[in-house]
């Protein structure tokens, strides 16, 4: 379904000489293995390229190849690009870019979101992949490329995170079987396993506790929710990427229709829903506060603020 769209965009590729690759705010294994992987293939045709992502990378995550070409410096969308490609990006949003930013240059997307309006001049889109790399290992395989063990592990390593390890419901027969392909390329499985789940400090399991403490459910709305604020944090010095998976660890819960995770700093509240239910659409209600994801997986960003008071969050 995909070929034409990966025909096209491989042509955009090989015409280009400037290619800017672009992942989403607060770069998680996904985004960041789809584009580090596209970056070995653009450093094997000798392509003039740089590697974006507006927010740093997670320390957690230095085990990929490449992950040190990655720049966050906004003035690199000023420069003349023949080529952006955005990889896991919904929307403009998620690269924090606007239209304006891309005036006059030829894009590609490579996405798995149901909420992306096809904003790319050729767009590679498929809702029912696991990860961007399940789509972008579709796309190597279309154009007959020859992988290695490090394209792999960057794939691999997206694929086991956006999936929970194979256990959350973005897992399909097709991400099984990619994975199984990847591994013969002597990738190490259960070294991925560890850096993209297994990797809490004492501190962040720590927070972890005490967000479980906090969990409060709304019993007329059928959702569970906590909380995590900036002075948690810095209370147990853990950096933000260890909050990464706690909205997928409350997904267990069985007697609710959805489950939330609030992130409050002092300007914005970055909200993280989950749910098990098939007649629950999280996408669309995201939408309504400009955000998006996948139906049982989405999230947004608003510009309130937040106080707790005797327990209770209150939208100042």
């Amino acid at each position: 379904m995909l070929d034409g769209a990966f025909k096209q965009i491989d042509r955009l590729i090989l015409q280009a000489d400037r290619i800017l690759l672009v992942g989403h705010q607060r770069p998680d294994q996904d985004t960041l293995g789809s584009v580090l992987s596209l970056a070995l293939y653009l450093e094997s045709l000798g392509k003039d390229y740089v590697l974006y992502t507006p927010d740093p990378v997670p320390g957690s995550l230095n085990y990929l190849p490449k992950i040190d070409e990655i720049i966050n410096d906004r003035d690199v969308l000023k420069r003349p690009w023949d080529l952006i490609v955005f990889l896991d990006c919904a929307n403009l949003a998620m690269a924090k870019m606007t239209a304006d930013d891309l005036a006059g240059v030829t894009t590609a997307s490579f996405d798995h979101h149901a909420s992306n309006p096809g904003y790319a001049s050729i767009n590679a889109i498929d809702a029912s992949a696991s990860s961007a790399c399940e789509i972008v290992y579709k796309f190597f395989k279309t154009i007959g490329l020859c992988l290695d063990r490090r394209i792999a592990t960057c794939l691999l390593s997206g694929i086991i995170s956006d999936t929970s390890g194979f256990a959350n419901s973005a897992t399909n027969s097709e991400a099984v079987i990619i994975a199984s392909e990847l591994i013969k390329y002597g990738v190490k499985i259960n070294q991925l396993f560890a850096f993209a789940i297994q990797n809490k400090t004492i501190g962040g399991l720590r927070l972890w506790g005490e967000a479980l403490s906090r969990l409060m459910i709304n019993q007329e709305l059928g959702v569970a929710f906590t909380y995590i604020k900036d002075d948690d944090l810095r209370r147990y010095r853990i950096q933000e990427e260890e909050v990464e998976g706690l909205s997928n660890f409350l997904n267990v819960i069985t007697d609710v229709s959805a489950t939330v995770v609030f992130r409050l700093s002092s300007r914005e509240v970055k909200a993280s829903w989950r749910t098990k239910r098939d007649d629950v659409d999280l996408a669309s209600f995201c939408r309504l506060f400009g955000g998006g994801g996948h139906k049982k997986a989405a999230g947004f960003t608003v510009p309130w603020q937040v106080v707790e008071k005797n327990g209770k969050l209150i939208v100042l």
